[in-house]
């Protein structure tokens, strides 16, 4: 570790440039916050102001992530969850995943310092798989050391003992010391739970020795830097001679791992190195020994530390006292660690409620900022569809009143000059035009009413040879093209509405179809079937799923002009509207949209 920092603080200081000072300051911050959470927030922030001055997103989002690690160390931890979920949403918008996975690490790290351990193992396990999508093999060792530990907090010592064991491995093969020393104690010490739990010889106790070996090896090599990891693996060592039953060994060990604690300043670790000797001592019936270890003990000093730690100091003194005699002084030393218990207990369930309301808190911001856009994005799309509405109306308005002026002009400024013939075929192309614009007109009005609800049908009797089957033919004329009409059948139907659905399934296909067009009904019982069929090709699925839809412009591979897009939204809703259907198909040979309508009762 002090080499690592050593390293980072001389790249800083060597930096050319800003772009290099900001990389080399956000990789200290990373470096210091479990060495010196204070320096490593100062220097996060450093990096963040730097960041923010170049415009550079993604390195003040990386900085900010160190810095609420460094809030974590702290134990700040709410400040720290609102830091990094804040972080985890930046990663996701600037599509960054290896951030978005360190994020996750980080808040299932906090809430695993919080106990809620549930919360905390559902998003190491988003971390883990992000970690493996993004390749990151340092990430994903950090996070199964992370849920081993949460894990042993809910007394799932075998699967934690899994976990530490796969990081270990993760660790060796990226030649890792420091990062291997530390799965390894942890798996110790879960292994020498799990020999605690399991009843009859196991030799888990002689792996916890062995593990332990090595991490005192490491950090006898590490020399000053190695004190912590040489303090917990003389501490590993010594527990597992006491689980070993070899108490003697056991307490040798454990007060030559409390010195090397004391002489590295980890004041708190060689406390609770003393407590597990108190507590074999006291095991073994040598009390006075115990008493005078425990009495060296400062509780008020050690409370100001860690009430965790002065209340396990109570506990075992009220052990001793017991067991000596003196109810007294034991009911005293109970009382004052139920108290201290209570307050450890009690900031504990405090800050999971704080961490659980800040996180609902969030969420629920999220979903309501989520909501808003969703909202900004459908009036966006609606201010698209009004202007590419508009746009499409003018177009397809402008071009038959064009021909319409145009015509009209021409035979009112000479129409001397046309004999009657030429004078008809201008106001036939007149009519046509017209036809065409009303058509727009009406199928306009007629889907604003269907959405605003105000539409109605008058069902009546409806000959489709007397009613429809002109009309079918006219348009025809118009276009000129051909159109075979073949079938008869009566149905209940409104007349004028029945003629606009089927102007607009024969104009379409016209606009989009091949070039052979019929018109088929038949009586089916109940319904009658009237399809309108053209030779064109298959309609690609994608677009079969939103032509029905207002404003649907169709395929702009077509040759044919564009039309309006209400044609068949408003067919199909004048269909549904008069008790029917319309649907479309292919049948490998021609386009079909089938309109169902129900058959009249007194034709049968």
């Amino acid at each position: 570790m002090i080499d690592a920092l050593t390293t980072a603080r001389e790249r800083v200081d060597r930096a050319s440039d800003e772009s290099e000072r900001q990389r080399a300051l956000i990789d200290l911050a990373s470096a210091l916050y479990e060495h010196d959470a204070t320096d490593a927030i100062r220097i996060a922030e450093e990096a963040m102001e730097l960041a923010a001055r170049r415009g550079d997103d993604l390195a003040h989002t990386w900085a900010r992530h160190h810095h609420g690690w460094g809030l974590s160390a702290l134990g700040r931890l709410d400040e720290a969850l609102v830091e990094q979920l804040d972080v985890f949403d930046e990663f996701e918008r600037l599509g960054e995943g290896t951030g978005a996975a360190h994020a996750l690490m980080a808040i299932g790290d906090i809430y695993g310092d919080a106990g809620d351990t549930a919360t905390a193992l559902e998003y190491l396990e988003s971390a883990r798989q992000r970690m493996e999508a993004a390749q990151d093999r340092t990430g994903r060792g950090v996070v199964l050391n992370l849920t081993g530990i949460v894990l042993g907090h809910e007394g799932r010592h075998r699967e934690a003992a899994a976990h530490f064991e796969e990081a270990e491995s993760i660790f060796a093969g990226i030649d890792d010391p420091v990062r291997v020393s530390m799965v390894q104690i942890n798996r110790g010490f879960e292994l020498l739970s799990l020999a605690g739990d399991e009843s009859g010889p196991n030799d888990l106790a002689a792996e916890a020795v062995r593990l332990a070996d090595q991490v005192i090896e490491a950090g006898v090599a590490m020399g000053a830097r190695g004190r912590n990891t040489l303090a917990y693996g003389r501490s590993l060592l010594a527990n597992g001679y006491a689980a070993a039953g070899r108490l003697d060994d056991a307490l040798g060990e454990s007060a030559a791992a409390e010195l090397v604690a004391l002489e590295g300043g980890f004041e708190t670790l060689a406390v609770e190195i003393r407590h597990d000797r108190i507590a074999w001592l006291t095991g073994d019936g040598r009390l006075r020994d115990a008493k005078t270890l425990l009495d060296h003990t400062g509780t008020s000093d050690l409370a100001a530390r860690s009430r965790r730690v002065a209340a396990r100091t109570e506990e075992l003194r009220a052990d001793i006292l017991e067991a000596i005699g003196d109810h007294q002084g034991a009911l005293t030393a109970h009382r004052e660690f139920h108290r201290l218990d209570r307050e450890v207990h009690g900031e504990a369930a405090e800050r999971r409620s704080r961490l659980t309301a800040e996180r609902f808190q969030i969420e629920q911001a999220r979903r309501e900022a989520a909501l808003a856009q969703v909202r900004v994005d459908e009036l966006e799309a609606l201010d698209r569809d009004k202007r590419d509405f508009l746009a499409s109306v003018s177009h397809e308005l402008r071009t038959p009143l064009a021909a319409v002026l145009g015509f009209a002009n021409e035979l009112a400024d000479a129409w001397d000059g046309f004999d009657t013939k030429e004078a008809h075929s201008l106001v036939r192309l007149i009519a046509s035009q017209a036809e065409d614009i009303a058509s727009i007109v009406e199928d306009l009005l007629t889907l604003t009413r269907l959405e605003a609800g105000t539409m109605s049908v008058h069902a009546v009797a409806v000959n489709l040879v007397e009613h429809v089957a002109g009309l079918v033919a006219t348009l025809a004329r118009s276009a000129g093209r051909e159109v075979t009409w073949a079938g008869n059948a009566t149905v209940t139907a409104d007349p004028t509405r029945l003629r606009q659905v089927v102007r607009n399934l024969v104009t379409n296909a016209f606009r989009y179809g091949g070039d052979t067009v019929r018109v088929h009904a038949r009586d089916e019982g109940s319904t009658v079937v009237v399809e309108v069929r053209d030779t064109g090709g298959p309609i690609p699925a994608s677009r079969v799923r939103t032509m029905f839809q207002p404003f649907d412009h169709g395929d702009h591979a077509m040759t044919m002009p564009h039309s309006v897009g209400m044609g068949l939204a408003v067919a199909r809703s004048l269909a549904v509207l008069m008790g029917g259907s319309l649907d479309y198909t292919h049948d490998g040979q021609e386009s079909i949209f089938r309109l169902t309508l129900p058959a009249c009762p007194y034709d049968r």
